[in-house]
Formats: structure tokens, C-alpha cells, sequence
């Protein structure tokens, strides 16, 4: 009797731990569905930012150490928060008329477990017009934004055919 009475104990008490950790993986992905909804805004802001030549703003959402990786061909190493801001820069001296369209944003996933993990995706359509020969370019863009608990970047890995862009924006005038 005494078996069966430690048995049924034993089973109370392990399914009822069962639900706390559920509840807690539950309060895990709420918190990072509450991080990316703040860190979306930051990326649209960035968006918005960029749009606007306003580097200051853009500067302002990344990590001092934050890690980028570009889209230009070949380059597959990781350049600095100055570096991109240089290049961003030199794309208004290219292009004018920028704007995002059809943004698409969606949490990134923890590679493991493939839950939200307060990154952001983004799926935008640029279109500008070149300033040297007045073609109108429409490019895709694919970027992935880590951040940080203070809701800076500190990891970004963009997606475009830049190279496509440049050329498209500097090509002799027809």
C-alpha cells in the first residue's frame, strides 16, 4: 500500500511540474515576441532613416561592436558600423527618390530551436532612380538584425544584388 501511495505522489507531483515549464517556454517566447515587436519598430526606423540620409538616427539603433555583413559581391567579411554608414551614404550620392516598399518583417528563430529570439527578418522591394542617368531600379533585399538586450544591432547579414544596383545607377545614359 505504502508503494502504491508513493507511487501516485510521485506521478502528482511530476505532472504537475509539467505545466510550470510550459508556462515558463511560454513566457520565454512571449518575452522574445515582445523584443521583436520593439526591435521591428528600430528596423523600420532604420528603414525610414536610411530613406531620409538621416545618419544620425541610423548610427543611433547600432551597437557601438555590431557586426555587418554586406551584400556587395565577394565580400564575405564583417565591416563596421562606420564602414556601413560610409556606404549608405555613398548609395545617396547614386540614387535619389528611395523608397521601401512591400515590407514584410518576421521574428528570427534561435537556430537550435528554432523559436523566436527577438531578431528581425525583413523582406523589402526598394525603388529609386539613378541621379547620373534617371533610370528607375527596383531591387529586393533580404536582411537578418540581431540585437542586443538594450535594443541595439549588433549583428545584421543583408541580401541584395548591389553590384546590380551600382551598375544599373552608373551606366552611360541611352
Amino acid at each position: 500500500m505504502k508503494k502504491t501511495i508513493s507511487i501516485a505522489l510521485a506521478t502528482v507531483i511530476l505532472f504537475a511540474c509539467n505545466p510550470k515549464q510550459n508556462e515558463t517556454a511560454s513566457n520565454t517566447d512571449e518575452a522574445a515576441m515582445a523584443d521583436f515587436k520593439v526591435n521591428s519598430k528600430l528596423v523600420l526606423d532604420g528603414f525610414e532613416a536610411f530613406i531620409n540620409n538621416d545618419s544620425i538616427t541610423f548610427n543611433n539603433n547600432f551597437s557601438d561592436t555590431g557586426k555587418i555583413h554586406g551584400p556587395a559581391y565577394g565580400e564575405e567579411g564583417i565591416v563596421s558600423k562606420k564602414v556601413l554608414l560610409q556606404r549608405l551614404q555613398g548609395l545617396h550620392q547614386l540614387l535619389t527618390n528611395i523608397k521601401a516598399n512591400d515590407i514584410k518583417l518576421l521574428p528570427s528563430v534561435d537556430e537550435v530551436t528554432f523559436k523566436p529570439d527577438g531578431g528581425v527578418r525583413a523582406y523589402v522591394r526598394w525603388t529609386d532612380d539613378a541621379i547620373a542617368n534617371g533610370v528607375k531600379i527596383e531591387h529586393k533585399f533580404y536582411g537578418v538584425y540581431q540585437f542586443n538586450k538594450d535594443h541595439k544591432v549588433v549583428d545584421v547579414d543583408e541580401y541584395m544584388d548591389i553590384t546590380g544596383v551600382i551598375k544599373a545607377a552608373t551606366a552611360p545614359k541611352k
